[in-house]
């Protein structure tokens, strides 16, 4: 979420929840969905009458698939869906694949996906004839947030300690994919800091970029990994990686990461930068349609299972639908928008 341009780009992430009326999945329930929160009225949730797909823009085994197939058996177990739900993973074209599927099934409410920041940016860069704003927003579940990691036997202690060897060399640091969050956030790296510029050096995973930074493959010296992805090289022994900073307000409260430093604490001043782990659907789905996935995505975000995830995976809870999350997309649409035109990423 972000500053990063030096244009003073910023998205307030308050951690408001919208409260949505849940009766049960059937379509007899209400719930107010979108502006009909404001307004106190109630639509009559429509389920889907065939068998849903959640689709997956990344391959098998990586975070948004994690995390798609941990929604879908929460729903399976508590029953939310009269249909059944089966993940799908479409990857390929850095999520072009996934999100032109999803965008053709237009007011088809058994289609869902899982988003990832390159919702935004694959859309911008690759020129595609829609945005991430045409699509119908469901909720959004969770934030997951980026730290500044390092080697283990790096020498940098905190993020002044790598602002200084950024001004004075051209670091080599590497990210999931290219010209998307991960070769994003260094960009605001560089010019909120006035650094040189990065050598970035693209991974085809969380797992692949964790593993490039602990064994300094081809000379990386840092990465900007989600708590998740570096984890484990962190809580193991031998300890591999360790996080500097993380990009977030405050320092975590609990978990393995408790009071790690903000990197705005350490001259470093982006607070606002996540990824955003939310649910979209094709475009032109009626009222009743999404107010019958805003209920069953509250009821996964309210369930135990999905707050033990959470924690286990070191996500901020953030659940937001209606006129909030519709903002929340809009504005991170404008934010990647300003990045691809700073950093000349559209194709």
């Amino acid at each position: 979420m972000h500053d990063r341009t030096g244009r003073g780009i910023a998205i307030a992430f308050a951690g408001l929840i919208v409260s949505v009326a849940c009766g049960g999945a059937g379509g007899g329930a209400t719930a107010a969905p979108s502006g009909a929160a404001a307004t106190g009225a109630a639509v009559a949730l429509i389920p889907p009458t065939k068998p849903v797909e959640f689709i997956i823009s990344t391959a098998p085994g990586g975070g948004s698939d994690i995390y798609a197939r941990k929604m879908q058996s929460i729903i399976d177990a508590l029953k939310l869906s009269p249909q059944p739900v089966t993940p799908v993973n479409k990857e390929g074209g850095s999520g072009a694949v996934a999100f032109q599927y999803v965008f053709d099934k237009k007011g088809d409410s058994s289609e869902i996906t899982i988003t990832l920041n390159s919702f935004f940016t694959t859309l911008i860069v690759q020129k595609l004839p829609y945005k991430a704003t045409d699509f119908t927003p469901i909720a959004n579940l969770a934030l997951d947030p980026f730290y500044l990691w390092v080697n283990e036997d790096s020498p940098w202690k905190n993020a002044q300690d790598f602002i200084t060897a950024a001004k004075a060399d051209s670091l080599v640091v590497t990210g999931t994919g290219s010209k998307q969050e991960d070769e994003a956030l260094f960009g605001r790296i560089q010019t909120t800091a006035g650094l040189k510029p990065f050598k970035f050096v693209p991974s085809a995973s969380g797992s692949t970029v964790a593993a490039a930074v602990a064994g300094h493959q081809g000379g990386v010296v840092a990465s900007v990994n989600n708590p998740s992805e570096g984890k484990g090289l962190y809580s193991g022994s031998p300890r591999k990686m360790r996080p500097l900073c993380t990009f977030e307000a405050a320092s975590p409260s609990a978990g393995t990461f408790k009071d790690l430093a903000t990197c705005k604490s350490q001259g470093l001043p982006i607070d606002d930068y996540f990824i955003i782990r939310s649910i979209m659907a094709p475009p032109g789905l009626s009222a009743g349609q999404r107010a019958f996935w805003v209920d069953v995505f509250k009821k996964v975000y309210e369930s135990d299972d999905w707050k033990k995830f959470m924690a286990d995976n070191e996500l901020k809870p953030d659940f937001r639908s209606g006129a909030d999350f519709d903002k929340l997309i809009a504005d991170y649409q404008k934010l990647h928008e300003d990045i691809a035109k700073q950093f000349n990423w559209i194709q």
